[in-house]
Protein backbone atom coordinates (compact mmCIF):
# COMPACT_ATOMS: atom_id res chain seq x y z
CA UNK A 1 0.00 0.00 0.00
CA UNK A 2 2.79 2.31 0.80
CA UNK A 3 4.90 1.66 -2.48
CA UNK A 4 1.35 2.48 -4.31
CA UNK A 5 1.36 5.70 -2.55
CA UNK A 6 4.48 6.76 -3.27
CA UNK A 7 4.05 5.91 -7.16
CA UNK A 8 0.70 7.96 -7.60
CA UNK A 9 2.49 11.12 -6.12
CA UNK A 10 5.68 10.22 -8.32
CA UNK A 11 3.15 10.10 -10.93
CA UNK A 12 1.07 13.19 -9.91
CA UNK A 13 4.19 15.35 -9.56
CA UNK A 14 5.65 14.54 -12.78
CA UNK A 15 1.99 15.38 -14.25
CA UNK A 16 2.30 18.40 -12.07
CA UNK A 17 5.41 19.37 -13.43
CA UNK A 18 4.86 18.41 -17.07
CA UNK A 19 1.65 20.64 -17.30
CA UNK A 20 3.28 23.79 -15.97
CA UNK A 21 6.02 22.69 -18.08
CA UNK A 22 3.16 23.08 -21.16
CA UNK A 23 2.13 26.27 -19.79
CA UNK A 24 5.69 27.62 -19.57
CA UNK A 25 6.04 27.21 -23.33
CA UNK A 26 2.78 28.46 -24.16
CA UNK A 27 2.68 31.78 -21.89
CA UNK A 28 6.34 32.59 -23.32
CA UNK A 29 6.55 35.23 -26.01
CA UNK A 30 7.43 33.54 -29.41
CA UNK A 31 10.55 36.73 -29.71
CA UNK A 32 13.72 34.48 -27.63
CA UNK A 33 12.86 31.82 -30.71
CA UNK A 34 12.59 34.33 -33.50
CA UNK A 35 15.74 35.53 -32.77
CA UNK A 36 17.81 32.52 -31.27
CA UNK A 37 16.06 29.12 -32.58
CA UNK A 38 18.06 29.34 -35.44
CA UNK A 39 21.41 29.30 -33.71
CA UNK A 40 20.60 26.41 -31.31
CA UNK A 41 18.85 24.55 -34.14
CA UNK A 42 22.07 24.96 -36.60
CA UNK A 43 24.37 21.86 -37.39
CA UNK A 44 27.05 23.50 -39.27
CA UNK A 45 28.02 26.52 -36.79
CA UNK A 46 29.37 30.18 -37.31
CA UNK A 47 32.64 31.90 -38.51
CA UNK A 48 31.74 34.63 -36.45
CA UNK A 49 29.71 35.93 -33.23
CA UNK A 50 28.38 39.30 -33.75
CA UNK A 51 27.79 40.28 -30.11
CA UNK A 52 26.39 43.05 -28.28
CA UNK A 53 23.64 45.80 -27.66
CA UNK A 54 21.03 46.49 -30.07
CA UNK A 55 23.49 48.91 -31.95
CA UNK A 56 25.40 45.45 -33.36
CA UNK A 57 21.67 44.36 -33.43
CA UNK A 58 20.10 46.87 -36.18
CA UNK A 59 23.69 47.55 -37.34
CA UNK A 60 24.96 44.38 -39.42
CA UNK A 61 23.13 41.54 -41.33
CA UNK A 62 24.66 38.17 -41.32
CA UNK A 63 22.76 37.04 -44.41
CA UNK A 64 24.16 39.95 -46.36
CA UNK A 65 27.59 38.88 -44.72
CA UNK A 66 27.03 35.42 -46.33
CA UNK A 67 25.69 36.77 -49.95
CA UNK A 68 28.72 39.01 -50.23
CA UNK A 69 31.36 37.11 -48.45
CA UNK A 70 30.44 33.75 -47.85
CA UNK A 71 30.62 34.20 -44.01
CA UNK A 72 28.73 32.25 -41.97
CA UNK A 73 27.53 34.44 -38.95
CA UNK A 74 25.55 34.70 -36.32
CA UNK A 75 23.92 38.23 -34.64
CA UNK A 76 23.52 37.23 -30.81
CA UNK A 77 23.43 40.98 -29.62
CA UNK A 78 20.35 42.01 -27.36
CA UNK A 79 19.16 45.28 -26.63
CA UNK A 80 20.08 46.93 -23.91
CA UNK A 81 23.02 44.12 -22.72
CA UNK A 82 25.55 45.27 -20.60
CA UNK A 83 29.21 44.14 -21.12
CA UNK A 84 28.72 41.79 -18.36
CA UNK A 85 26.03 40.07 -19.85
CA UNK A 86 27.34 39.80 -22.97
CA UNK A 87 30.65 37.90 -21.89
CA UNK A 88 28.28 35.44 -20.49
CA UNK A 89 26.46 35.43 -23.26
CA UNK A 90 29.67 34.60 -25.86
CA UNK A 91 30.98 32.11 -22.88
CA UNK A 92 27.18 30.02 -23.35
CA UNK A 93 27.26 30.40 -26.92
CA UNK A 94 30.87 28.43 -27.17
CA UNK A 95 29.45 25.80 -25.71
CA UNK A 96 27.29 25.08 -29.15
CA UNK A 97 29.38 26.68 -31.63
CA UNK A 98 32.71 27.78 -31.84
CA UNK A 99 33.67 30.43 -33.72
CA UNK A 100 36.65 31.70 -35.06
CA UNK A 101 35.94 35.20 -34.38
CA UNK A 102 33.69 37.40 -31.67
CA UNK A 103 32.84 40.89 -32.70
CA UNK A 104 31.67 42.55 -29.53
CA UNK A 105 30.17 45.74 -29.49
CA UNK A 106 31.68 48.33 -27.10
CA UNK A 107 28.59 51.11 -27.15
CA UNK A 108 27.58 50.02 -23.69
CA UNK A 109 31.09 50.49 -21.58
CA UNK A 110 29.32 53.30 -19.83
CA UNK A 111 26.80 50.74 -18.20
CA UNK A 112 26.66 48.61 -15.43
CA UNK A 113 25.82 45.27 -15.10
CA UNK A 114 22.73 45.68 -12.41
CA UNK A 115 20.62 47.86 -14.34
CA UNK A 116 17.32 46.21 -13.61
CA UNK A 117 15.46 47.85 -16.56
CA UNK A 118 17.09 45.44 -18.87
CA UNK A 119 16.08 42.49 -17.49
CA UNK A 120 13.24 41.38 -20.21
CA UNK A 121 16.02 41.32 -22.93
CA UNK A 122 18.24 38.88 -20.95
CA UNK A 123 15.73 36.61 -21.15
CA UNK A 124 15.41 36.43 -24.62
CA UNK A 125 18.52 34.36 -24.99
CA UNK A 126 18.71 32.78 -21.47
CA UNK A 127 15.14 31.25 -21.71
CA UNK A 128 16.19 29.93 -25.23
CA UNK A 129 19.18 28.07 -23.48
CA UNK A 130 18.52 24.04 -23.81
CA UNK A 131 17.99 22.14 -20.56
CA UNK A 132 21.90 20.46 -20.66
CA UNK A 133 23.18 24.10 -20.12
CA UNK A 134 21.20 24.47 -17.02
CA UNK A 135 24.00 24.08 -14.84
CA UNK A 136 25.61 26.86 -16.71
CA UNK A 137 23.17 29.00 -17.29
CA UNK A 138 22.57 29.49 -13.19
CA UNK A 139 26.28 30.38 -13.25
CA UNK A 140 25.38 33.18 -15.41
CA UNK A 141 22.73 33.95 -13.49
CA UNK A 142 24.08 34.02 -10.40
CA UNK A 143 26.82 36.50 -11.66
CA UNK A 144 24.92 39.01 -13.38
CA UNK A 145 21.42 38.90 -11.27
CA UNK A 146 20.68 39.87 -7.66
CA UNK A 147 19.32 36.73 -5.81
CA UNK A 148 15.95 38.08 -5.73
CA UNK A 149 15.25 37.57 -9.94
CA UNK A 150 17.65 33.69 -9.91
CA UNK A 151 14.09 31.97 -9.54
CA UNK A 152 12.83 34.04 -12.24
CA UNK A 153 15.04 33.33 -14.40
CA UNK A 154 15.45 29.72 -13.86
CA UNK A 155 12.40 28.81 -14.09
CA UNK A 156 10.83 31.68 -16.04
CA UNK A 157 6.84 31.08 -15.43
CA UNK A 158 6.28 33.42 -13.09
CA UNK A 159 7.10 35.86 -15.38
CA UNK A 160 4.81 34.64 -18.33
CA UNK A 161 2.11 32.96 -16.69
CA UNK A 162 0.19 36.98 -16.66
CA UNK A 163 0.13 37.10 -20.22
CA UNK A 164 -3.48 35.28 -20.66
CA UNK A 165 -5.05 38.87 -21.21
CA UNK A 166 -2.57 40.22 -23.80
CA UNK A 167 -2.68 36.45 -25.61
CA UNK A 168 -6.67 36.17 -25.60
CA UNK A 169 -6.70 40.18 -26.82
CA UNK A 170 -4.52 39.08 -29.62
CA UNK A 171 -2.40 42.42 -28.46
CA UNK A 172 1.11 40.33 -28.36
CA UNK A 173 3.53 43.36 -28.89
CA UNK A 174 6.69 42.38 -30.57
CA UNK A 175 10.09 43.11 -28.74
CA UNK A 176 12.45 42.46 -31.50
CA UNK A 177 11.92 42.67 -35.60
CA UNK A 178 13.65 39.87 -36.34
CA UNK A 179 12.45 36.54 -38.02
CA UNK A 180 14.40 32.76 -38.39
CA UNK A 181 15.80 33.24 -41.67
CA UNK A 182 17.98 36.65 -40.52
CA UNK A 183 20.36 34.65 -38.48
CA UNK A 184 19.52 37.14 -35.35
CA UNK A 185 19.86 40.12 -37.17
CA UNK A 186 16.89 42.88 -36.68
CA UNK A 187 15.49 44.97 -39.92
CA UNK A 188 13.70 48.16 -38.88
CA UNK A 189 12.07 50.46 -41.38
CA UNK A 190 11.88 54.22 -41.01
CA UNK A 191 14.07 57.31 -41.41
CA UNK A 192 15.09 59.65 -38.66
CA UNK A 193 17.18 62.44 -39.44
CA UNK A 194 20.28 62.41 -37.06
CA UNK A 195 23.49 64.66 -36.93
CA UNK A 196 26.69 63.57 -35.54
CA UNK A 197 29.84 65.83 -34.29
CA UNK A 198 32.66 63.62 -33.46
CA UNK A 199 34.47 63.77 -30.48
CA UNK A 200 37.80 62.81 -29.69
CA UNK A 201 38.98 63.47 -26.28
CA UNK A 202 39.79 59.59 -24.68
CA UNK A 203 38.19 58.91 -21.38
CA UNK A 204 40.54 58.89 -18.27
CA UNK A 205 38.36 57.21 -16.53
CA UNK A 206 37.53 53.42 -15.69
CA UNK A 207 34.28 52.78 -17.20
CA UNK A 208 31.86 50.33 -15.92
CA UNK A 209 32.40 48.03 -18.91
CA UNK A 210 36.10 48.18 -19.39
CA UNK A 211 37.06 45.31 -16.61
CA UNK A 212 34.03 42.97 -18.71
CA UNK A 213 36.12 43.93 -21.80
CA UNK A 214 38.96 42.43 -20.28
CA UNK A 215 37.43 39.35 -19.32
CA UNK A 216 36.09 39.22 -23.00
CA UNK A 217 40.01 38.86 -24.18
CA UNK A 218 40.88 36.46 -21.98
CA UNK A 219 37.89 34.37 -22.49
CA UNK A 220 38.04 34.55 -26.22
CA UNK A 221 42.33 33.38 -25.65
CA UNK A 222 41.64 30.88 -23.45
CA UNK A 223 38.91 29.26 -26.09
CA UNK A 224 41.10 30.24 -29.13
CA UNK A 225 38.68 32.55 -30.23
CA UNK A 226 39.90 35.54 -32.00
CA UNK A 227 38.26 39.03 -30.38
CA UNK A 228 37.47 42.31 -32.08
CA UNK A 229 36.15 44.91 -30.26
CA UNK A 230 33.86 47.41 -32.20
CA UNK A 231 31.99 50.56 -32.39
CA UNK A 232 29.64 50.27 -35.22
CA UNK A 233 28.45 53.68 -36.56
CA UNK A 234 25.90 55.56 -34.09
CA UNK A 235 25.20 59.51 -33.54
CA UNK A 236 25.84 58.91 -30.05
CA UNK A 237 26.56 61.88 -27.60
CA UNK A 238 29.86 63.62 -26.41
CA UNK A 239 29.86 61.65 -23.03
CA UNK A 240 29.35 58.03 -24.80
CA UNK A 241 31.85 58.86 -27.11
CA UNK A 242 34.96 60.10 -24.86
CA UNK A 243 34.23 56.64 -23.37
CA UNK A 244 34.02 54.62 -25.86
CA UNK A 245 37.56 56.35 -27.14
CA UNK A 246 38.64 54.63 -24.14
CA UNK A 247 38.55 51.30 -25.27
CA UNK A 248 41.45 51.95 -27.99
CA UNK A 249 43.78 51.62 -24.84
CA UNK A 250 41.97 48.24 -23.14
CA UNK A 251 42.20 47.19 -26.57
CA UNK A 252 45.95 47.49 -26.83
CA UNK A 253 46.85 46.12 -23.19
CA UNK A 254 45.05 43.18 -24.24
CA UNK A 255 46.24 42.76 -27.81
CA UNK A 256 42.93 43.14 -29.60
CA UNK A 257 41.97 45.13 -32.41
CA UNK A 258 39.56 48.04 -31.90
CA UNK A 259 37.50 48.49 -34.99
CA UNK A 260 35.99 52.31 -34.23
CA UNK A 261 33.86 53.37 -36.70
CA UNK A 262 32.92 56.45 -35.82
CA UNK A 263 36.41 57.84 -37.27
CA UNK A 264 34.78 55.95 -40.48
CA UNK A 265 32.54 57.30 -43.04
CA UNK A 266 30.21 54.36 -43.51
CA UNK A 267 26.34 56.04 -43.12
CA UNK A 268 24.65 58.80 -43.61
CA UNK A 269 23.36 59.83 -40.40
CA UNK A 270 20.62 61.92 -42.19
CA UNK A 271 19.19 59.63 -43.63
CA UNK A 272 20.54 55.82 -42.79
CA UNK A 273 18.87 56.41 -38.97
CA UNK A 274 15.68 54.97 -38.11
CA UNK A 275 14.95 56.37 -35.14
CA UNK A 276 15.81 58.84 -32.15
CA UNK A 277 18.53 57.72 -30.91
CA UNK A 278 19.64 56.47 -33.73
CA UNK A 279 19.52 52.83 -34.30
CA UNK A 280 20.37 52.23 -37.88
CA UNK A 281 17.74 51.67 -40.75
CA UNK A 282 17.83 48.97 -44.01
CA UNK A 283 20.10 51.16 -45.88
CA UNK A 284 22.80 52.19 -42.81
CA UNK A 285 22.37 48.05 -41.53
CA UNK A 286 23.92 47.08 -45.29
CA UNK A 287 26.75 50.24 -45.66
CA UNK A 288 28.36 48.76 -41.86
CA UNK A 289 27.91 45.22 -43.01
CA UNK A 290 29.36 45.82 -46.08
CA UNK A 291 32.41 47.92 -44.39
CA UNK A 292 32.59 45.26 -41.24
CA UNK A 293 32.57 42.21 -44.15
CA UNK A 294 35.31 44.07 -46.27
CA UNK A 295 37.72 44.01 -43.07
CA UNK A 296 36.95 40.77 -42.12
CA UNK A 297 37.24 38.89 -45.19
CA UNK A 298 40.70 40.89 -45.39
CA UNK A 299 41.96 40.06 -41.85
CA UNK A 300 40.78 36.56 -42.03
CA UNK A 301 40.57 33.42 -43.97
CA UNK A 302 37.03 32.12 -43.99
CA UNK A 303 36.14 29.11 -46.75
CA UNK A 304 33.70 30.79 -48.89
CA UNK A 305 31.08 27.91 -48.59
CA UNK A 306 28.86 29.22 -51.11
CA UNK A 307 27.72 26.30 -53.56
CA UNK A 308 28.75 23.90 -50.89
CA UNK A 309 25.12 21.55 -50.54
CA UNK A 310 26.00 21.63 -46.98
CA UNK A 311 24.86 25.32 -46.95
CA UNK A 312 21.93 25.72 -49.49
CA UNK A 313 19.75 26.77 -46.26
CA UNK A 314 21.85 29.93 -46.36
CA UNK A 315 20.75 30.61 -49.97
CA UNK A 316 17.36 30.29 -48.87
CA UNK A 317 17.68 32.53 -46.22
CA UNK A 318 19.00 35.30 -48.96
CA UNK A 319 15.44 34.76 -50.56
CA UNK A 320 13.76 35.24 -47.96
CA UNK A 321 15.93 38.28 -46.49
CA UNK A 322 15.51 39.84 -49.71
CA UNK A 323 11.95 39.73 -50.56
CA UNK A 324 11.05 40.56 -46.83
CA UNK A 325 13.36 43.91 -47.14
CA UNK A 326 11.78 44.63 -50.92
CA UNK A 327 8.17 44.63 -49.44
CA UNK A 328 9.09 46.53 -46.52
CA UNK A 329 11.73 49.18 -47.64
CA UNK A 330 11.64 51.13 -51.06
Amino acid sequence: MKKKTILYVAAWLLALVACVGLLDGAMRRDDGARKYDAFFGDELGFDVFLMGTSRMFDSVSPVELWRDYGITSYNLANSSEPLDVTRWVLDLAMDVHMPKVAVIDVYYVTHSVDESWTYPYRHMFLDELPLSMTLKKFEAVRATLPRSEWMEFMFPFSLYHGRWEEILSGNVERQVDCESFTMGGELRFGRYEKTFERVQEISGEEQPGYQALREIAALCRERGVTPVFVMVPAPIDAREQIAVNGVAKIAQEEGVVFLNMLDENVIDYAADCYDEVGHLNPDGNAKTTAWLGAWLAEHFYFEDKRGDARYSYWDEHVRQYEAYRAANWP
